[in-house]
């Protein structure tokens, strides 16, 4: 169960949903500034520096203990494919690089409706080549993504593998959305007590993404409906109160199915992306993360 403390924001968050939602899908996040300026943001335990030469926003934030000078972490940012950008990207990536001792690479992709699909995978495939190009093994490579940005993760591993490419050492999805089409039980189940996300205005930003609603089954826009022969070892986090359980759920099953080592850890009470809000089980999930992501990039 929550603290109490983050109950009590939990409690506030809810009250407030729809200017939570707008946090989550909407202008707020669609507030940005340039990569210098969030480079030289102070983060706790980390620093940033801007990315030239990716014609895209990227920062590469370095932890203060660097552990694996030769690791890295590719950071993809949720946001619905509708919204998100470096200043989320560099507050939600920092303690989980800090908690690995691995520096990571984040970046604003082209957004929907503007770019549907696939300009945010071309996006994440040059991010990805940035790094393979500066000498960094694929095997230690790993790829972090929340909400949308795990889908992006999910797509990016899955392009590598059927170009018969080596694949990431470690994969780490912060409540992913990967079923766009809504099929899961929990997108009805817990529409009232989730406290950011409303499923309606997820639906719209997924047609937006995918170019038509007859497309939210497709495995290229809903990863959950690919087989993932092949695929590293993931680690899934999602919270208990938020519409997206059952994605989260679907995709371990489909991942332990198809033979990869998977483990889902559902945070008991917690919200959509918890990890960001600052609560004591945000910093215990993201020390878990890091973790994750050490053990599998020092191998």
């Amino acid at each position: 169960m929550p603290s109490k403390r983050s109950q009590d924001m939990l409690d506030m968050i809810q009250a407030h949903k729809k200017m939570a939602s707008g946090i989550g899908n909407g202008w707020l996040m669609k507030v940005d500034a340039p990569a210098g300026a969030v480079a030289r943001l102070h983060v706790r335990g980390t620093t940033g520096a801007a990315v030239a030469g990716l014609d895209m926003p990227a920062v590469m934030v370095t932890p203060d203990r660097l552990e694996i000078p030769d690791a890295a972490i590719l950071h993809m940012h949720g946001g619905a494919y509708v919204s998100g950008g470096l200043l989320q990207c560099r507050t939600l990536i920092s303690p989980i690089c800090a908690a690995a001792g691995v520096r990571a690479l984040t970046f604003s992709y082209r957004l929907a409706p503007q770019f549907p699909y696939p300009a945010q995978l071309e996006d994440a495939l040059r991010a990805y080549r940035y790094l393979t190009n500066a000498g960094i093994s694929p095997r230690k490579i790993a790829f972090v993504g929340e909400s949308a940005g795990g889908n992006l993760a999910l797509a990016l591993a899955l392009r590598l593998r059927d170009a018969g490419e080596e694949m990431p050492a470690a994969i780490a999805l912060l409540s992913p959305w990967v079923d766009l089409a809504q099929t899961g039980e929990s997108y009805t189940a817990l529409s009232g007590v989730d406290a950011t996300l409303d499923k309606d205005d997820l639906l719209k930003s997924a047609v937006a993404f995918a170019g038509g609603e007859e497309r939210l089954r497709d495995a290229d826009v809903s990863p959950v409906y690919a087989h993932f022969a092949g695929f590293p070892p993931a680690l899934i986090h999602c919270g208990t109160r938020e519409i997206l359980l059952s994605d989260s759920e679907m995709l371990a099953r489909a991942l332990l199915r198809d033979g990869v080592e998977a483990q889902l850890v559902r945070w008991e009470g917690m919200c959509h992306v918890f990890q960001a809000f600052g609560f004591e089980e945000s910093r215990a999930a993201n020390s878990q993360i890091g973790q994750f992501l050490k053990k599998h990039l020092e191998a």
